[in-house]
């Protein structure tokens, strides 16, 4: 017996020239939807075969796309896309077919903007104001959602010339030098991650994962008691998982991700500051997804003298606000970069066949587990951010796949 399907295709136009063409789930071939942490938007691709419109021969490029997908709770993924290019053109005696690839309006529009002015005029402006107000409210115009909740305050204030950066350019340069109005201090860590989920926009620090609620536990090989209802305990029950990469030793020493050395000069006043990084001191103080123990080898590069990469920086305190972070601002944009690669410490691959409630930047538990004792798995369970998504659709098989990527900063449960 045929297994129903987990979605329905409930809208999907292409709009050429003047006309506009309804396109059937019997004319799609494949589907890919894809969310990414590290990149400003969603983007699509979709195989279409033109047996019955005869479109194929039609498309140039730029033309306009709205589609909607939902899953059986009303879960919807779509929205306006733009093709930006189509490829794999296959025609025989009677029919067409071809794979397009779909962007959103905005990259579209970022593309083609190369700005040359001034940001935060004076005294500067709050980081999170330019990018939201000036930068996707005034110059991109964007109709994509910026929910309050999903933009943090960052403490910092900024004036800069943009020197022909494209708007995307410019806020992920930004955000490397973002410093969250929360964790201003000793603890505190610069850099933000930009991207675009289901929800919208979002411009929110690499700390503020560690504080957000866990949306979803996914329990490796989970067997449902008797009258448990998965869904009102929120778990996802997976038949395996792969961890993909866990802790690059080698790029870490190049990067200077355990132990480094940054010599600094602020142009405000040519003040010189010889700036040791030590992974220890620093694990302990910044916030941390999950409670794990520290990792033993660390350790190893608690010597002043075992410094595995030498950097110099030059910066100007002039362009900052002045308060109680201003002691330690060039330590913590130096240490920006290490805090963004202490992010991706590990990756893990998680796919099923399942709703579309998931999204891009969310928190969810890890539960895994050793050997058949199904002893916990304290080493790779725990609290992982979803930092990529892909749902893919093939024609054949008449479902809806998920493939979740998972990162962590921390081991533990």
């Amino acid at each position: 017996m045929k297994s129903k399907s987990n979605f329905e295709l409930i809208t999907f136009n292409i709009t050429a020239g003047d006309n506009e063409y309804a396109i059937g789930l019997n004319q799609t071939l494949y589907i890919k939807y894809v969310e990414d942490i590290q990149s400003a938007t969603k983007r699509m691709e979709i195989q279409i075969t033109d047996s019955e419109t005869g479109i194929c021969s039609l498309l140039r490029g730029m033309e306009q796309v709205y589609l909607e997908i939902v899953d059986d709770d009303e879960n919807l993924i779509g929205g306006y896309y733009i093709i930006y290019d189509i490829q794999d053109r296959v025609t025989t005696s009677t029919t067409s077919k071809a794979t397009l690839m779909l962007c959103t309006p905005d990259f579209i529009n970022n593309a083609a903007i190369k700005l040359s002015r001034r940001f935060g005029e004076g005294e500067g402006k709050r980081i999170d104001e330019i990018v939201v107000n000036d930068i996707l409210g005034s110059i991109l115009e964007t109709p994509v959602l910026i929910a309050p909740e999903n933009v943090e305050p960052t403490f910092n204030k900024y004036s800069f010339v943009s020197p022909f950066w494209c708007p995307f350019t410019i806020i992920s340069w930004l955000a490397s030098k973002s410093i969250p109005t929360s964790g201003s201090g000793a603890s505190a860590s610069a850099g933000y991650a930009f991207f675009e989920n289901k929800f919208g926009y979002n411009f929110k620090s690499y700390d503020k994962f560690a504080t957000d609620d866990v949306v979803k536990t996914i329990i490796v090989g989970h067997e449902p008691a008797e009258l448990e209802s998965s869904d009102e305990k929120d778990i996802l029950s997976v038949d395996s998982v792969r961890v993909s990469s866990s802790v690059d030793v080698l790029k870490g020493l190049n990067i200077g991700s355990y132990s480094s050395n940054v010599m600094t000069v602020d142009l405000f006043d040519m003040n010189y500051e010889n700036i040791k990084f030590d992974i220890n001191k620093y694990y302990n103080n910044v916030p941390l997804l999950n409670k794990g123990k520290k990792p033993k080898y660390f350790e190893k590069f608690k010597k002043d003298t075992s410094s595995t990469r030498i950097m110099s920086k030059i910066v100007d305190t002039a362009l900052f606000t002045e308060g109680t972070h201003t002691a330690g601002l060039t330590k913590q944009l130096s240490q920006a970069s290490l805090r963004e690669k202490l992010f991706y410490n590990k990756f893990v691959d998680v796919e099923y066949i399942g709703k579309f409630d998931l999204t891009v930047g969310q928190v969810v538990e890890l539960e895994t587990f050793k050997g058949r004792s199904r002893e916990l798995d304290e080493e790779n369970s725990g609290k992982y951010v979803i930092a990529r998504l892909e749902r893919t659709f093939y024609s054949g098989d008449d479902m809806m796949g998920t493939a979740l990527t998972l990162v962590t900063d921390s081991p533990g449960a």
